[in-house]
Order: structure tokens, then C-alpha cells, then sequence
């Protein structure tokens, strides 16, 4: 999964979301996005563990991932929030030109 990042707004405040980019046959892609949140610590420019907001940003992500049949594999990065994750072909959604031709097949039988 991608990093954390953090974009400035006004009076030392930015956003904070977590990003999980992905690589498939047809290049990268972002498989998914948290919420954004307001991310207090500018100069510390990293997600926070011992923030309940960061985690449960985080953790909305990486229940979204699974429930997309994502799966944990050991690795990652240095940063608490970079995970792993694999998703066998088969698993994968659908895309939404995948899902027009499966409806307009189903109609032609």
C-alpha cells in the first residue's frame, strides 16, 4: 500500500489520507483511498500511530482492500501504515465496461 499524504490548507492544518497503489496488466492504478482527515502535525509530515484518527483511517482502507479481496502478504515499507497486499486475478472487481458487457450478453440469451 502507498503512503500517507498530507496536502496544507490554512493555519498549519493539511489532510491526511492513506492511498494503496496497485500494479496490474494494465499498468498502476490506485485500488483504493481512505478518507481524508485533518492532519494536525504538519512538521511531522508522516501518518501518526498514536493517532486513533490515522489508524482508523488506515484501517478503513484495509477493510475496503479485503472486502475487494485483497489479502496481507509479509513486507512493506519502513512507515507503520506501508503494507502489502495481493489480489488474485480472479478476485478482482469488475470494471464498470466489464459489467456493461456481462449485463448486454446476459440479455442476448
Amino acid at each position: 500500500m502507498g503512503g500517507g499524504y498530507a496536502e496544507p490548507l490554512a493555519n498549519n492544518l493539511s489532510l491526511l489520507w492513506f492511498v494503496a497503489d496497485a500494479k496490474g496488466p494494465n499498468g498502476h492504478y490506485e485500488a483504493g483511498k481512505s478518507s481524508e482527515i485533518p492532519f494536525a502535525q504538519v512538521a511531522e509530515r508522516y501518518p501518526q500511530e498514536n493517532s486513533p484518527a490515522h489508524v482508523a483511517a488506515h484501517q478503513e482502507l484495509i477493510m475496503a482492500l479485503k472486502k475487494d479481496g485483497w489479502e496481507p502478504v509479509s513486507g512493506g515499507g519502513s512507515g507503520w501504515w506501508e503494507k502489502r497486499l495481493r489480489r488474485a486475478p480472479g478476485k478482482a472487481s469488475l470494471s464498470l465496461s466489464q459489467k456493461i458487457r456481462r449485463y448486454f450478453a446476459s440479455k442476448r440469451k
